[in-house]
């Protein structure tokens, strides 16, 4: 009795939810931008309380947001039209037509940010990148709410009896029941914003929090991915982009690992020789 009414209000819930979140004029402002524009003031926001904590300017992350988000957006309005079979290059500048990357998004915020650091030839550009992905999945988890406004990116059909049929587990559609792959990734992100803020306040050296940032999100998309609806996943010859680039950056960021731990040990040893 609890669950069928449970899943009455959600359905009248999910009903009531309309893509525009307001108009001006002739001019539709949608949920989906409102959702990621939340999402990057969080983030900088948290970021700018981090960075106090750790004796940084406050405004380092506004900085790096304003660096890192014209060529984000670029770039992941780029990998859309270049993966998504309904979209085409001519449709690049018609961003209200809908399709944005997020691994593409993450690519183009760190080729931003690595340009920055080469022309001001920054001396610890890893230092700026741990204060990126100390509050990058946090931004992400918000903006996967982006998804359920959108009624995108779902995954696969789950039985009408099963416990999991229910928002926000679930998303009807048509009398089908699906997975709800953006709450499930909000909630891995979520976790593992709590995760990179902590190893970002704990470690004294730089680039851990940057290598577990790539090893943790390309887990959780290598994971995801392949549960998504064919339409969802962007696909050049059979090979899923997404999953592919997904494995490169847990590489990355296993690569950077090991080399952290590498010129650590080194450090240390030289300290002991000369002690």
């Amino acid at each position: 009795m609890v669950y069928h009414s449970y899943n009455n209000i959600m359905k009248n819930l999910l009903l009531a939810v309309d893509r525009v979140a307001f108009s001006i004029g002739d001019f539709d402002v949608y949920w989906y931008g409102l959702v990621i524009c939340i999402g990057i003031l969080a983030a900088v926001i948290v970021a700018s309380i981090l960075c106090k904590k750790k004796n940084l300017p406050a405004d380092l992350p506004l900085t790096i947001a304003l660096i890192i988000l014209p060529t984000g957006i670029l770039c992941g309005r780029l990998f859309a039209v270049l993966f998504d079979e309904s979209l085409a290059i001519s449709d690049y500048f018609n961003f209200r037509t809908g399709g944005m990357s997020i691994i593409g998004a993450i690519v183009g915020g760190g080729l931003g940010l690595t340009i920055f650091c080469l022309i001001k030839k920054d001396k610890n550009p890893l230092l700026l990148f741990d204060v990126l992905c100390s509050v990058l999945l946090l931004a992400q988890a918000i903006g996967r709410w982006g998804n359920y406004f959108n009624s995108e990116v779902y995954g696969q059909v789950i039985d009408s009896a099963s416990w999991f049929a229910r928002f926000p587990f679930a998303v009807e559609i048509d009398g089908v029941y699906y997975q709800a792959l953006f709450f499930y990734e909000f909630c891995a992100n979520l976790v593992g914003f709590f995760l990179s803020a902590s190893i970002f306040l704990g470690t004294k050296k730089s680039g851990y929090t940057t290598a577990f940032y790539l090893i943790y999100y390309g887990t959780v998309r290598t994971i995801l991915e392949p549960l998504r609806q064919p339409e969802y996943i962007y696909n050049v010859s059979g090979i899923a982009v997404s999953r592919v680039l997904s494995i490169l950056m847990i590489a990355v960021g296993v690569i950077l690992l090991i080399s952290l731990i590498i010129k650590h040990r080194k450090s240390q040893e030289v300290k002991h020789e000369k002690a």
